[in-house]
């Protein structure tokens, strides 16, 4: 199995300009997330020559505009996906989705999307005090499960521990958003010893997670945590 870094945004600049967010491909099917520009996530798909047909699958982890709006240039060129959201989306996002004629799946708790890949169902986080709701995707290995996240608002340290108590398994690899951009040094320390405790062996941190805890991450971890770039693959 293979994933693709198949769009980022993780500067302050980045978000300034609003190129901001992330978009993973796990194989050839499914879609995580589809980043913040509509125009920039189709480049992509062309630059590296993906053949959006063969998309079945788009998740969508939470519903802020930088992990949703590339959706719709996506579903003009293929409207023939199921699209994985959390029941309490937004009703106009939903709505547009429908409209586009794909078809919409409410991921209330665990899913089994395909071979060995879940969804957690909705968990929620708080944002500048809203809510947010939002989901993880799971991939089983023989040596841990791998977690893919978008923002991670309901908190880094509680997706692995819900992931270690829904799936059974410590988590091989963490990779996407971790949301610690505005954290302290000494909370971000605090996180990641915790996650090492809870049996993370490897990391990919990137689009919200901040350039400090990216550094943290790196110097605790080593070789095992990847700051990754936009084209790059990873095996699973």
């Amino acid at each position: 199995m293979r994933l693709k870094i198949l769009a980022e945004g993780s500067t302050k600049w980045q978000r300034f300009v609003r190129h901001w967010g992330l978009s993973i491909l796990i194989d050839d099917d499914i879609l995580f997330d589809t980043f913040g520009s509509p125009d920039y996530v189709v480049k992509q798909l062309k630059r590296f020559e993906i053949d959006i047909s063969k998309i079945t699958h788009i998740v969508i982890s939470h519903d802020d505009w930088d992990h949703v709006t590339g959706l719709w240039k996506i579903l003009e060129r293929n409207k023939d996906v199921m699209v994985y959201v959390c029941p309490h989306f937004r009703p106009e996002i939903k709505a547009k989705i429908k409209w586009y004629g794909a078809r919409i799946v409410e991921a209330e708790g665990v899913l089994d999307l395909r071979d060995n890949i879940y969804l957690s169902g909705e968990l929620t986080g708080k944002h500048r005090d809203f809510d947010i709701p939002e989901q993880y995707l799971v991939i089983k290995t023989a040596k841990g499960v791998v977690v893919i996240t978008g923002c991670a608002h309901p908190g880094i340290v509680e997706i692995t521990q819900h992931a270690k108590a829904a799936f059974g398994s410590d988590t091989r690899l963490l990779i996407g958003g971790f949301h610690l951009k505005d954290h302290t040094i000494e909370e971000t320390r605090d996180i990641i010893l915790k996650l090492k405790a809870l049996g993370v062996s490897q990391v990919i941190p990137f689009h919200c997670t901040g350039r400090i805890a990216q550094e943290l991450f790196n110097k605790e971890f080593g070789r095992d945590c990847i700051i990754p770039t936009e084209g790059q693959d990873i095996d699973i």
